[in-house]
């Protein structure tokens, strides 16, 4: 392994380089291999520059992000007061859904088969960091929540993330509740019923962002 005698790496006898290689060698090895690795494929084809920032703007649309990441946002999804607004007019991402370019923090890579059993590619999803507690105990705060975006509609019954009366974002589980003069009436649920009632709005009165299928988290 990076020109380490296979004896050596194994119990330790001998020595470990190879007579032809020294250190230097093996060290501007390892660097041509991490500048390898760094130069990832964007979206849109092109090699991404390591100094581009990371971008899913209005303006700028997608760069910066490899083709099979997903974007993790640089805002908190609130399981109570809400976060920050992150929905910005312009070039549209999947399903319609935009966000500012200044809110992409970082960007998550899922393995090919956890992609595949969701049914899900790597632009269908955003990754929040939560808040609060009113999502206990489903989730804690700290928790990384993955959302689909192609959700728009409360269906099936489920956690989703919605914007909030003060433009904000929140994690809720949404049931559909009825039907009211044409409009859908759904019932928004805080699993830590005990500190948080449910409240109740109508479809029309509501931003759904996406459905939330996975959660990345510390077992308590």
């Amino acid at each position: 392994m990076a020109g380490v005698r296979l004896e050596w790496l194994m119990s330790g006898v001998g020595e470990m380089l190879p007579e032809h290689l020294s250190s230097e060698d093996i060290a501007a090895s390892l660097d041509d291999t991490r500048q390898i690795d760094s130069m990832d494929d964007a979206s849109d084809g092109r090699a991404i520059d390591p100094d581009e920032p990371m971008t899913i703007g209005s303006e700028t649309g997608r760069r910066g992000l490899p083709k099979d990441a997903s974007a993790q946002l640089d805002v908190t999804a609130g399981m109570g007061g809400g976060g920050l607004t992150i929905i910005s007019p312009g070039v549209p991402g999947r399903s319609g859904m935009t966000f500012a370019a200044e809110h992409v923090r970082d960007y998550w890579r899922l393995p090919p088969e956890v992609l595949a059993g969701m049914g899900l590619r790597p632009h269908d999803i955003i990754v929040m960091p939560a808040q609060g507690d009113s999502m206990l105990p489903t989730l804690n705060e700290g928790d990384f929540v993955f959302i689909d975006t192609r959700h728009r509609l409360p269906s099936p019954d489920g956690l989703y993330a919605i914007t909030d009366e003060f433009g904000g974002m929140i994690i809720k589980r949404l049931e559909i509740a009825g039907t009211e003069d044409d409009d859908i009436r759904i019932r928004v649920i805080s699993d830590n019923a005990a500190r948080h009632e449910p409240k109740s709005r109508l479809l029309s009165e509501m931003q759904i962002i996406g459905r939330v299928v996975r959660r990345f988290g510390v077992i308590i």
